[in-house]
């Protein structure tokens, strides 16, 4: 989760502590938590903003006004950077990766990504762009349903899952979030039980996943960041479900074998038990880092 109280902010300031601290790369900025910590970290440093969202990047904005000229914003995927022309890779320091969710995006946003709150079914991050989470709901078909739940979702009786949807899609349109997870309650039998995680988190997961083709060209565009980065400059890539974390894993791995990167840490890092007490999304966070050779 990208928050303006960001997840695992003091392990993320601690890799980057020992870049040179001239130019940060935030991918994905939200509402600027982690970008603000990196910018009073290093004085003397400037920072390229990036995020898909429209709605995170004005708000970031607001947040980081007082930083001025020091923060340039760009409105874009960051698996697109390469596109933009003006980005001095020879500059950049370090690169923060941390693609999940903002507390606006789960609370405010009104487009779905929660089961907890009840909005329209939307869970697209650039707004208005490509297929929505409710026209993969109403429109697909029973095994293309059954596809995306059990690929991103990892999802048990996938097929019986999407079979329930096509039945219940037979009554009426399914608009919103509450519909879905009362859905998907029904179907695995939920009873809340504490230490239990809630089915319709792997369901949302896997739609949002679909929807924002949240894992399409990130080891490409790890590998071609890698050799656009200077020596020194690390690569600081945070995770939250086990898809995204064995992708980066690889491709971490795979720079390091072939002599362009070092591990920074050999195994990712956690956030404390404090930090869950206080935050309890970050639990799922995982942290990986790279310094280029």
């Amino acid at each position: 989760m990208n928050s303006h109280y960001p997840v695992m902010n003091n392990e993320v300031i601690s890799v980057l502590r020992d870049s040179d601290g001239d130019l940060f790369l935030d991918c994905t900025v939200g509402m600027g938590g982690h970008a603000s910590l990196i910018l009073d970290e290093f004085p003397g440093s400037e920072l390229i903003a990036i995020d898909a969202d429209s709605e995170s990047i004005e708000m970031a904005k607001v947040n980081m006004a007082s930083y001025g000229d020091r923060v340039r914003f760009i409105l874009t995927r960051f698996t697109r950077i390469f596109e933009i022309d003006g980005v001095e890779w020879d500059r950049i320091s370090g690169v923060l990766v941390d693609p999940g969710l903002s507390v606006y995006q789960i609370k405010s946003s009104g487009r779905g990504f929660s089961h907890s709150e009840d909005s329209r079914l939307d869970m697209r991050k650039e707004i208005g762009k490509g297929i929505s989470a409710h026209e993969v709901v109403n429109k697909f078909t029973e095994k293309e349903l059954s596809e995306i739940f059990e690929k991103y979702g990892e999802i048990r009786n996938a097929k019986g899952f999407a079979k329930r949807i096509i039945e219940r899609r037979l009554f009426g349109a399914i608009d919103t979030s509450e519909q879905l997870r009362k859905i998907t309650e029904d179907f695995f039998g939920w009873r809340p039980k504490r230490g239990r995680t809630h089915p319709a988190a792997r369901v949302f997961q896997a739609l949002r996943i679909y929807v924002n083709d949240e894992l399409g060209g990130i080891s490409e565009f790890i590998e071609t960041l890698s050799g656009n980065l200077k020596k020194g400059a690390r690569i600081v890539f945070l995770t939250f479900h086990s898809l995204e974390d064995r992708m980066i894993k690889e491709v971490f791995r795979k720079l390091k074998n072939s002599g362009i990167a070092e591990l920074i840490k050999p195994f990712p890092m956690k956030p404390t038990d404090e930090e869950v007490m206080l935050n309890n999304p970050s639990r799922s966070a995982k942290l990986r880092a790279v310094e280029i050779l």
